[in-house]
C-alpha cells in the first residue's frame, strides 16, 4: 500500500494576476506594467501568468515603503 505525501491547503504558493491585483490593492493594469518593468516575478504557464506569493508579498512591501 503506498502512502502519499498531504501538502497542507492553507495558502496557495502561485496566484494569477487578478488575484495578485485584489491581494494587494492595486489594479490588474498595475500588476502587468510591474511584470513588463522586471520589478515583479511571473511566470506564463500556458495562457496563464502566475505570480509567486512570496514575490508578491516582496513587492507590496517594496511599494508601500
Amino acid at each position: 500500500m503506498a502512502t502519499q505525501a498531504v501538502l497542507p491547503q492553507t495558502e496557495q504558493l502561485y496566484v494569477g494576476r487578478e488575484t495578485a491585483a485584489q491581494l494587494i490593492g492595486v489594479s490588474a493594469k498595475t500588476i502587468d506594467e510591474a511584470i513588463r518593468a522586471r520589478e515583479l516575478e511571473a511566470y506564463r504557464v500556458g495562457r496563464r501568468v502566475l505570480i509567486p506569493r512570496a514575490k508578491l508579498i516582496e513587492f507590496a512591501e517594496k511599494v508601500s515603503a
